[in-house]
């Protein structure tokens, strides 16, 4: 359920492509004020985020007590669910020795290594995605439509990461794979012709498709082996703030003076989801290994207090792992 909720949360954004690319295209061939193309489309999409944010800053609730979209048998159901899993947070303060564990856990910083990798690399498609096709002799206008056709791969491939994940046996596995689909399309970029539009653009829907995906697998899969109070908070902020930063590392890479073959930005993305297959492999690899390591060496743990059981989050002796 966390990864289709995830799916369709960031499947949001090829929507928002689908229907933003014609929009531009227009934008590009009107004057509106007297300003330049560019400036209308930043104008016009930053308006409707802005108006959005603040229709956002209304709907959204903090907990599910005060969530007025459930009802009163559903509040209680996922109160009691979340209280039994160790991850009610309305009901309890911050706990610092859960912060602390978040800090030194290095499961976490490998996931946000996962998310820093995924984040830069589908910047290809959300940024560069006109500047790309347009380097293949298209006009702007036929590249902004053109766009359409691969946001609409971006979002098939976020809308079904959790059935993707269900048919790979796990989010690592599908990591793996959405990876493994984006090497193949860098290297179809880096070695077909760079003059060739039909491989070229075949390369570019393919890392649309698949680039995107661990973006989403990512933070489910670290949900999803996360517990306490205070601890899956701080793992979120952790990787969605360091994590968040990916794009930086390909928002100049994707030079004029490259087109088109941009070489220097097809080659920094391709490094980066190698770097996010080898830190998904690492991780896999210590999850499975601290499971079995558990399941060997069982801890008691019955004198500690409820507040200290509490607090074991995920480090608790009857944890496991998912993969």
């Amino acid at each position: 359920m966390v990864r289709q909720r995830m799916g369709f949360f960031f499947a949001s954004a090829g929507i928002g492509g689908i229907c933003i690319g014609p929009l531009c295209a227009l934008l590009t061939s009107v004057e509106v004020f007297g300003l330049h193309a560019w400036q209308n489309i930043f104008l016009f999409v930053g308006s409707l985020s802005f108006v959005w944010s603040l229709v956002g800053l209304r709907m959204l609730e903090d907990y599910p007590d005060t969530a007025t979209f459930i009802t009163d048998v559903e509040r209680k159901l996922i109160v009691h669910l979340m209280a039994r899993q160790n991850t009610l947070a309305s009901t309890r303060s911050i706990s610092v020795r859960q912060t602390g564990m978040a800090m030194r856990d290095v499961k976490i910083w490998l996931w946000t290594v996962i998310d820093f990798c995924a984040n830069g690399a589908t910047q290809v498609n959300g940024m560069f995605g006109p500047t790309l096709i347009a380097s293949q002799g298209y006009s702007t206008q036929t590249a902004q439509l053109l766009t359409a056709l691969t946001n609409f791969m971006a979002f098939s491939g976020m809308a079904s990461i959790a059935y993707i994940a269900k048919y790979a046996k796990g989010s690592s596995n599908a990591i793996a794979l959405s990876n493994v689909v984006t090497i193949v399309g860098f290297l179809l970029a880096l070695l077909a012709p760079s003059n060739s539009a039909v491989p070229q653009l075949a390369a570019l829907i393919l890392f649309s498709f698949a680039s995107p995906q661990p973006a989403a697998h990512g933070p489910a899969w670290e949900m999803a082996n996360q517990q306490g109070s205070t601890k899956p908070a701080m793992a979120a902020a952790i990787t969605s703030a360091f994590g968040g930063l990916g794009p930086l590392a390909t928002a100049f890479v994707y030079r004029d003076k490259d087109s088109p073959a941009f070489v220097l930005g097809h080659s920094v993305c391709l490094s980066m989801t190698v770097t996010c297959l080898l830190a998904t492999a690492l991780l896999r690899w210590m999850l499975d290994a601290e499971n079995n390591r558990r399941d060997k060496e069982p801890c008691d743990i019955s004198h500690l207090t409820t507040e200290q059981v509490l607090d074991l989050a995920d480090n608790h002796p009857d944890f496991r792992y998912k993969i």
